[in-house]
């Protein structure tokens, strides 16, 4: 699909999403989910010198955070800053952004992130990640 078939769809999609998290239905992070994806195969479709492609990266972003999966915002952002281009203002958006996944994971694991760090605990999960295996770490 190219970003005109799916500018409708993502339109549809935050309206579904942004009346779900008004109602305060359990749906809500799964339609935000849902828009992050759409935004993300935007931002594949546009460059990001692109007025449309740097709002599309923000709005991947943005969505992932609404549904609380921090760490696909985190990815999205390494992603879209290693793009050759990204125009500095996004740069800028995007690690203030990252900033506040980082804000969101401390706040909701206090007491990890309080005595182990976030660092350390992205290590570890990246390290289970790409070990494949639960035990042991190498």
């Amino acid at each position: 699909m190219n970003a005109e078939e799916l500018y409708p769809l993502v339109s549809e999609a935050i309206r579904r999403a942004e009346t779900l998290d008004d109602l305060g239905a359990p749906g809500a992070a799964t339609a935000f989910l849902d828009v992050s994806l759409l935004e993300e195969k935007i931002a594949e479709a546009l460059p990001a010198t692109d007025p449309e492609g740097s709002l599309a990266r923000r709005g991947a972003v943005r969505a992932a955070l609404s549904a609380r999966e921090f760490g696909r915002a985190r990815q999205l952002v390494e992603r879209y800053l290693a793009e050759e281009g990204t125009p500095p203002e996004l740069c800028g958006d995007l690690r203030e952004l990252e900033q506040q996944a980082d804000r969101a994971s401390a706040a909701r694991f206090p007491h990890v992130s309080e005595r182990y760090g976030l660092v350390a605990i992205r290590y570890l999960a990246q390290a289970f990640v790409h070990q494949q295996a639960p035990f042991p770490i190498a």
